[in-house]
């Protein structure tokens, strides 16, 4: 079979899942091809490739182009069978009934979607796969085994992306150490996850050191390469004997710097110590909510002050830059008390902070939350793809204006603890605009290249890079995000 992937890029990290879901099909004898709808002519493509099969891996946000784009395509090739599996569709099985779509994939899709992809190049029923859902059946969904042997798994192809986008040329790659975690934040799909994988394997589970090594030794061989960014939600939660592995290991084989997320509350001198000595440069730590009863009760982040303060003063001591995540805009809060976030962002002497902006995301325990109790009706394909855009809820044009300002200035105030005064008690309260998004983007350009990453690239690359990154961070803070434009473009 033929399988044209359909992938509109926003940023400069490679979807992990939608290359290992390339190579399963690849090692089962099928061909893939990838249309990028930014820089491709998807008739083009789809002329020059002939494809059995189109699909999509999408979040939410970012759904509804893919849906656009595949309401157009099947109207001119209804015989084309398309699929989209990812976050969007295993959280919001709706999805199934809208933009044409054939068939959907929930959860863990290797072995699905090699079975869906033989059964129709066989001519046999798709009525009965795991993980499947077709648009003309009605039987209930079911859930195959997680998969819990991942070195059984073949290496990610990112060459599919590597080679066909200018990611390739990007020397920041991402990487996937292990799948799960075992937390049940409220904003965070996790617990949902857990909920419908229950009883069904192990729910976090880990690559050998070895498998991890060669993984990226083999991109490492292919395209350039200076920082590497595991994408992990949570790298390590202890000093185990597999850290203490991949310490070793990483520093003599790969030896390069690299970015890990974890937790404040399980970071350990051990640790750091460990991540030191091999070579780590950041630790991404999310702090969500600077206001405790917010983090405990709305977000389910039982970790105090103390804890998060001293966790980013441990890596500034070893030095170890520090990243760290904060939500704004969530239900029940106020202004005053998404400022404690920027508060708590500089007591921590945190690196770089992004200040996001809360979105109901489908599956989420809080989103879910705020549908069922009619706070906020669920019109995805209103959502924008960035969640640094404008608030969903139903907050005052006051407020809305200072959760944008917040989302950029808070940044700056982060990383200028002497700013801070004034951008809490003046700037956010003014009208937003672009102004603002560029002298963030001044200042996270400075903080990103020179400490969070290791980015060499030549100076024609390196402005190129500056270029695209300005034209996302517009997108982001100051676009709209509608698909209209397909129907001119494809």
């Amino acid at each position: 079979m033929k399988i044209l992937f359909v992938f509109k890029s926003e940023n400069f990290i490679v979807p992990i899942g939608l290359c290992c879901i390339s190579a399963s099909a690849k090692a089962a004898g099928h061909e893939t091809h990838l249309c990028e709808l930014n820089s491709d002519n998807v008739w083009e493509k789809i002329r020059s490739v002939g494809p059995d099969v189109i699909a999509y891996s999408s979040s939410t946000g970012e759904a509804k182009h893919y849906l656009a784009v595949n309401k157009l395509i099947k109207q001119k090739y209804p015989g084309l069978f398309s699929i989209m599996g990812g976050p969007h569709p295993t959280f919001f099985n709706e999805v199934l009934g809208q933009g044409d779509l054939n068939a959907i994939c929930v959860g863990e899709g290797e072995r699905a979607f090699i079975e869906l992809l033989n059964n129709l190049g066989n001519n046999l029923s798709i009525d009965n796969i795991p993980n499947i859902m077709v648009k003309d059946r009605k039987n209930a969904l079911t859930l195959g085994n997680l998969e819990e042997n991942l070195d059984g798994l073949p290496f990610p192809d990112y060459s599919l992306l590597y080679d066909n986008t200018p990611m390739g040329r990007y020397p920041l790659k991402s990487f996937m150490a292990s799948r799960g975690c075992p937390y049940d934040c409220s904003y965070c799909f996790n617990s949902r996850w857990n909920e419908i994988y229950k009883g069904k394997g192990q729910l976090l589970r880990r690559h050998s050191v070895d498998y991890i090594i060669e993984d990226i030794r083999k991109v490492k061989e292919k395209w350039p390469l200076s920082t590497v960014k595991f994408y992990d939600d949570i790298f390590s939660l202890k000093a185990d004997e597999w850290l203490n592995e991949f310490s070793r290991k990483y520093k003599k084989e790969i030896g390069l710097p690299f970015f890990i997320l974890t937790r404040a509350d399980v970071l350990s001198e051990d640790m750091v110590r460990l991540l030191k000595s091999a070579g780590c440069r950041t630790i991404s730590m999310s702090i969500e909510a600077g206001n405790p009863e917010i983090r405990s009760k709305v977000l389910n982040r039982n970790m105090s002050d103390e804890q998060i303060i001293k966790a980013h003063r441990l890596c500034e001591r070893y030095g170890i830059n520090t990243f760290t995540n904060c939500i704004v805009g969530l239900p029940g809060t106020t202004i005053d008390k998404d400022i404690e976030s920027i508060n708590l962002s500089v007591k921590s002497r945190v690196t770089w902070a992004e200040y996001l902006i809360f979105h109901p995301y489908p599956g989420t325990p809080l989103g879910d939350k705020l549908v069922d109790s009619g706070a906020y009706n669920p019109e995805y394909s209103d959502m924008h793809t960035s969640y640094m855009h404008a608030s969903p809820l139903k907050f005052s044009k006051r407020e809305n204006n200072a959760l944008k300002n917040i989302s950029v200035l808070g940044a700056v105030a982060t990383v200028f603890p002497k700013s801070k005064n004034i951008v809490v008690k003046y700037l956010i309260f003014l009208p937003h605009n672009i102004v603002f998004t560029l002298v963030y983007f001044i200042v996270k350009m400075y903080i990103i290249r020179a400490k969070i990453y290791e980015t060499k690239t030549s100076f024609t690359g390196s402005i190129k890079i500056y270029l695209k990154s300005l034209r996302q961070e517009v997108f982001r803070h100051e676009s709209s995000d509608t698909p209209a434009k397909y129907n001119e473009n494809l």
